[in-house]
């Protein structure tokens, strides 16, 4: 069964590598959806692929995305809905 998070990473996101290691890590898992810096400088997340690739990407996230940020505080959805994301895209990379 797939499924999709929504994630918003908080506080200490520049120069952290936070959505190249998203990105990679996702692509690794077959994940599609987006990594996106918003206009509340956060870094909001939305992945979509099977349960099992989306628990792994869960894992990474709450073992901390990135050895450069200084906190890895960030919120958490997760829904049964798909929006039918074609790759996983970020604004950087």
């Amino acid at each position: 069964m797939n499924k999709r998070a929504s994630i918003k990473f908080f506080g200490d996101v520049y120069g952290t590598g936070y959505r190249f290691f998203i990105k990679q890590k996702a692509i690794e898992l077959g994940l599609k959806g987006y990594c996106r810096l918003n206009d509340a400088e956060q870094i909001e997340v939305e992945v979509e692929g099977s349960e099992k690739a989306l628990n792994e990407f869960l894992l990474f996230v709450q073992k901390g995305v990135s050895p450069q940020a200084d906190s890895n505080s960030f919120s958490l959805e997760l829904y049964d809905d798909l929006k039918g994301y074609i790759r996983m895209e970020s604004d950087i990379v």
